[in-house]
């Protein structure tokens, strides 16, 4: 299952990232479409989705040319990216932590 869709088909928008709050509401709105998904599915199909689509958005950060060739610089582009998956994952438990305690807590 691939949920990458070529370049002109992709839905696009303004960039939310200077408005908090409506960068809030648009996460959370993406979130509960996404959970209406998953929710009821196996939790290893779920976790095979969600790895899936955070490889496609991993790989998706390039540095230079879109496509491997001269003046590419793989190397620069693979640590960037190895970044982006160490931050995500701190992101990703600081949320398990989060949603543990309005469970737990």
């Amino acid at each position: 299952m691939r949920f990458w869709q070529p370049p002109s088909s992709r839905v696009s928008s303004p960039p939310l990232v200077d408005d908090p709050e409506a960068f809030d509401t648009a996460a959370n709105a993406l979130v509960d479409d996404v959970k209406g998904l998953l929710g009821g599915r196996d939790p290893e199909l779920q976790g095979a989705v969600l790895a899936d689509l955070v490889a496609l958005w991993i790989a998706g950060h390039r540095i230079g040319p879109s496509s491997p060739g001269p003046g590419a610089d793989r190397a620069e582009g693979d640590e960037m990216r190895a970044e982006l998956l160490a931050l995500h994952c701190r992101h990703v438990g600081e949320l398990v932590e989060m949603y543990l305690e309005g469970v737990d807590g």
